[in-house]
Formats: C-alpha cells, sequence, structure tokens
C-alpha cells in the first residue's frame, strides 16, 4: 500500500517537473549570451516591443488618455475660453455676476473669495455695491470683509449705513469689526449707540472692541454702562479691555466695580486690563483677589498685578513657595531681578544666595529649572546635567 502511495505522488509531481526543465532550458542561452559578452548585461538588453498605439496597454507605457474605442466616451476638450474663463485675467478678475439674475449666491461668494486671495483693489466699487444691494446675507458680509481685507478706508458712510441699517446680526457685526480693524474716524456716537441699543450681544460685543481700537474716549460712559448693565458676559468683557486702554481715571474705578462680576471671564479681563494699564492704583484689589479666589487664571492675573504695583520684591519672595509653577515662574524672575550679586566676591557662597536658588534646578517644572541654571550660568557658575535635573558644580 505504501509503494502505490509513493508511485502516485511521483506520476503526479513528474508532468510540472518537466514543464519547470522545459522553462529553464528555454531561458539558459539568454544566460549563456549574457556571459559569452563581458560589458553586456541583463538590463541592457532590449525591451521588449510595445503593444500598438490606441489599446489598453498604451495607457500604462504612457500618459495617454484611453481611446474611444475602449471607454466609449468621446475625450472633452477645453476651449481656449473655458481656460481664460477659469484662468484670473491679468488686469484682475472678472466682473461680479448681476445680482438679480443669479438667486444663488454661491457664484457671488467664490468671486469675493478671489478678491480677497489675489487682493484686487479694482474690485473695491463692485464690493461696495454688493455690501449694499446683494439680497444675501452672507455675500453682504463677506463683501464688508472684503473692503477691510484690501484696506477700503474710504467706505465709512458705507460701514455705518450697514452698522446702524442693516437687518441682518452678522452683517451689522461684519460693519463694526471693519470700522476698527481700520481705525476709520467715525463719530463716537455711531459706536456707542449700537453697544447699548442693538439687540444682538456679538454685534454689541464688537462695537466695544471697534471702540477700543479706535481710542473714543468720548464713547467711555456708554462703556462703564456696558460694563455694569449688559446681560451678556461677552459684551461686558470686551468694554472692560477697551475702558482699560483709556488709561482714564474714571475708567479705573469703573473697573474696580466690575472686578466682583458674577462671570469669572470678565473679572479675568477686567484683572488683566488693570495689570496693563493701573497696576498701581488697583494694588488693593489685587491683594483681595490673591487672598480670595482659588480660580487659577484670577490668582495668576492678580499676581501679575502685585508684582507690578510697587511692591514687587515683597511679593516674589512670597510667590516662590507656591504650589501653581506658573506662579513660581513669575516670583523668581522678579526675584533674580532683585539680587545684587557679586561673583568676584569670595564671599558669595557662604551667603545665602545659592542655598536659596539651588533647589529650582530640580523643579519639577523645565521653565524654572532653565531660568534658574541660566542665570548660574551667566554669573559663571558651572551648572551640569543629572537626569531630568541640574547640579551646581562646587
Amino acid at each position: 500500500m505504501t509503494a502505490s502511495v509513493e508511485k502516485i505522488r511521483v506520476y503526479t509531481w513528474f508532468p510540472a517537473l518537466v514543464v519547470l526543465a522545459a522553462l529553464c532550458a528555454a531561458d539558459f542561452p539568454a544566460h549563456a549570451a549574457d556571459k559569452q559578452r563581458p560589458g553586456r548585461s541583463r538590463k541592457s538588453r532590449k525591451a521588449p516591443p510595445r503593444p500598438a498605439v490606441g489599446g489598453v496597454a498604451d495607457y500604462f507605457f504612457e500618459d495617454a488618455p484611453l481611446p474611444d474605442s475602449v471607454t466609449g466616451v468621446p475625450p472633452v476638450e477645453a476651449s481656449v475660453s473655458d481656460v481664460d474663463q477659469a484662468r484670473p485675467s491679468p488686469g484682475g478678475p472678472v466682473p461680479p455676476p448681476a445680482c438679480d439674475r443669479t438667486p444663488n449666491p454661491c457664484e457671488r461668494l467664490s468671486w469675493v473669495e478671489q478678491v480677497m486671495s489675489i487682493r484686487d483693489r479694482k474690485a473695491i466699487p463692485h464690493l461696495r455695491a454688493m455690501a449694499v444691494d446683494d439680497a444675501h446675507e452672507r455675500v453682504r458680509e463677506r463683501s464688508l470683509g472684503a473692503l477691510v481685507i484690501l484696506g477700503d478706508t474710504g467706505a465709512a458712510p458705507l460701514f455705518l449705513g450697514r452698522l446702524s441699517g442693516d437687518p441682518s446680526p452678522a452683517v451689522r457685526r461684519a460693519a463694526a469689526e471693519g470700522i476698527g480693524l481700520l481705525r476709520i474716524p467715525v463719530p463716537p456716537d455711531s459706536l456707542a449707540e449700537p453697544l447699548i441699543k442693538d439687540s444682538n450681544p456679538l454685534v454689541r460685543a464688537e462695537c466695544a472692541r471697534a471702540i477700543g481700537r479706535s481710542a473714543f474716549v468720548q464713547a467711555g460712559p456708554a462703556l462703564m454702562v456696558a460694563i455694569l448693565k449688559d446681560p451678556s458676559p461677552e459684551v461686558r468683557a470686551l468694554s472692560a479691555e477697551a475702558l482699560a486702554g483709556m488709561k482714564t481715571p474714571w475708567g479705573t474705578e469703573a473697573l474696580k466695580q466690575a472686578a466682583r462680576d458674577e462671570d469669572p471671564i470678565v473679572r479675568l479681563y477686567v484683572l488683566r486690563g488693570l495689570v496693563e494699564f493701573s497696576p498701581t492704583a488697583a494694588g488693593p484689589l489685587f491683594k483681595e483677589v490673591w487672598d480670595t479666589t482659588s480660580d487659577p487664571e484670577l490668582r495668576i492675573e492678580a499676581f501679575r498685578g502685585l508684582l507690578r504695583s510697587g511692591e514687587g520684591k515683597k511679593w516674589s519672595e512670597s510667590g516662590l513657595s507656591d504650589s501653581d509653577a506658573r506662579i513660581r515662574f513669575l516670583a523668581l524672575r522678579e526675584w533674580l531681578s532683585n539680587l545684587n550679586f557679586d561673583p568676584r566676591n569670595p564671599y558669595t557662597r557662604n551667603n545665602n544666595f545659592l542655598p536659596r536658588i539651588e533647589p529650582f534646578l530640580a523643579d519639577s517644572s523645565r521653565g524654572i529649572r532653565e531660568l534658574a541654571k541660566g542665570y548660574l550660568e551667566n554669573l559663571g557658575f558651572t551648572v551640569r546635567q543629572s537626569g531630568f535635573v541640574y547640579i551646581l558644580q562646587k
């Protein structure tokens, strides 16, 4: 039984072996020819003839479209007029399509985006007309944005008209933003009135930001009303930011009242404004916030104000051991700036300077470690790295 099984296996594989031997024998003359001709490799052998042009295989040999006989679809050739319409003309884009004949705004929006992309100032008259006359609010809004990008400072009546009379809140907001970004000289009441009376909070917030960018001190009373009475936290926050930038005594007092706002974002904007423009006058307020709040962002702004309030040396000492790494960094930077250290003094290594700064070389915050290392190296000390921390070489 075993012998018969072996015979069946031999008979099964024998035809395959015969075919393999025939293939090897057919390829042997090519190998022999390559060996007989030195300097000629198999790679340099002449390539097989390519299929006739027009076949399916020709598509894979060169960048040519499939013939009509294969695809069944005749090729589409672009005409000169099609290319000219797709490519911007040297003198700028083509005029926008008529608003009354194209109810779909997509074509007009695409044209506005093209104008903003190539910065074509020749399109300003068309954009002004679309910002006023177009029936779609999105087109009017983007047209105002395009005028801002193109720097159209001569369209003050247009921006004021859209701010006061457009039915769309998005368009009114875009108009207020354009007035602020372009610093358009407009009457302060034109921004103060919508800041108080507009029904949309985004429009009121943008009016507050525009007043701050343009530094309209005459609109300060409207900002104070918005800070204390507006129902939107965003409007109150941006009004506080604008009022702080005016650097007026009555504005500082209004900000001190707004520092007790119920919304933490408003309090944060108030503290940031006071830190930048009135840190000395708001020193008691910073101390009160530092002692009473647990919000980390408010504590940082209050600590920044304390460092600038005239008692920076005192507060830097207390902030060196704070649990917040950002406060420790601010305290260490202030503390190092107040040191009077003379590296030429032979007794400097025995005073209390090095023992106090050495722990910061191993602080958990990388920024604090780098700050301490850089300060010591600038003084001539040698600091070497040991893992993730630094060690002072004594």
